[in-house]
């Protein structure tokens, strides 16, 4: 096993569905708020109205709001391995390892740039904390998805541990033409979910969190 994850590996992840509730719960306490200004402006409007941040004077959201609604949120603080299913500018639109259907798994995008190993494991081991009934198993693919697997990690029971390299859980996936036309050239193409499912979403999180404390 080596330490070098190289530039920008392949992220697969494959694990049990999680229910609608569950979903929610953890596609908003692991978006990522800082990177919710994209190029769709009306859409950055409406989701920063959902989360409940102030537009600063460039329009991104205040340093402050984004802390303060991270504290109510409780959000898990990530630098690799957040969800991005509420708005994303990246060429394949909207992505992570979650998805709003309940669905976990993930095989078309790539994790950070140059990410350690030390960060990986501390990171799956806050998402086991904060969703203790996840249950998944990670790996990374070196170049980009083209080389072999460089390190598995498996989440259950409220805890993350890395384990033997195996054989990839699941094929990488690239992505067509007509993902890139759908996101580039539709209305859209950046937005990740429903307004209503978000604010719903938002909603029932910070009533959540609030109640525990």
């Amino acid at each position: 096993m080596t330490d070098d994850l190289t530039k920008w590996p392949r992220l697969l992840v494959t694990g049990t569905p999680v229910t609608r509730e569950q979903a929610d719960e953890i596609l908003i306490r692991t978006t990522n708020l800082y990177l919710l200004d994209v190029n769709d402006k009306a859409w950055v409007s409406v989701v920063y109205r959902a989360f409940g941040l102030a537009p600063g004077r460039y329009g991104n959201a205040t340093i402050d709001s984004i802390r303060a609604v991270s504290a109510e949120l409780d959000t898990v603080p990530l630098t690799l391995l957040y969800n991005s299913r509420v708005a994303s500018s990246w060429i394949g639109g909207p992505h992570g390892w979650c998805n709003w259907n309940g669905q976990i798994g993930c095989s078309t995008y790539n994790l950070g740039k140059w990410p350690d190993r030390e960060t990986v494991i501390s990171e799956w081991q806050s998402i086991a904390v904060a969703f203790p009934f996840l249950d998944l198993t990670a790996q990374l693919l070196a170049d980009e998805g083209q080389g072999p697997v460089l390190g598995q990690w498996r989440v259950v029971n409220g805890r993350a541990t890395e384990e033997p390299i195996g054989l990839p859980v699941t094929p990488p996936v690239e992505l067509d033409e007509w993902d890139v036309i759908g996101r580039v050239m539709f209305v859209g193409g950046e937005q990740g979910v429903p307004l209503a499912r978000l604010t719903a979403a938002v909603q029932r999180v910070r009533a959540a969190r609030a109640a525990l404390h």
